[in-house]
């Protein structure tokens, strides 16, 4: 986990993705796990800032599965969601950790994730660090 952690620090140093975490607390890479019915799964997630608000990203399992674009990315303040063809997930940013609830998409299985941020954040332009 910690060598993939490196590799993706590496990776979002040479991307705009730190740039967009200057002023933005979710666009960024992060990596953590999923623990659902008892089973923990790492994974990570890239999440870029798009336009007027508006974010993109991607999943990847990091067990067994290719990256997979997720289908939503939403925030209000510090609440964020993303959702996948059948996962659904619910949480907070807090500083360098997002945490929250992970439930299939019909209702019939829950559980937690947690993430934390793997590439490093900025400061603000122009201003002192949060």
């Amino acid at each position: 986990m910690m060598a993939l952690a490196l590799a993706l620090a590496g990776c979002a140093g040479a991307s705009g993705q730190v740039e967009q975490s200057r002023d933005n607390p979710l666009a960024g890479m992060w990596a953590g796990v999923i623990d659902r019915d008892g089973w923990q799964r790492p994974l990570a997630l890239a999440i870029n800032a798009q336009q007027e608000g508006t974010y993109t990203g991607s999943w990847m399992s990091l067990e067994n599965q290719p990256g997979i674009m997720l289908d939503s990315v939403r925030r209000n303040g510090d609440s964020v969601e993303f959702e996948l063809q059948n996962l659904k997930f619910d949480g907070k940013v807090q500083g360098r950790a997002i945490a929250g609830t992970v439930a299939n998409r019909d209702g019939s299985s829950s559980g937690n994730f947690t993430l934390a941020r793997v590439d490093p954040m900025m400061p603000p332009l122009g201003g002192p660090w949060p």
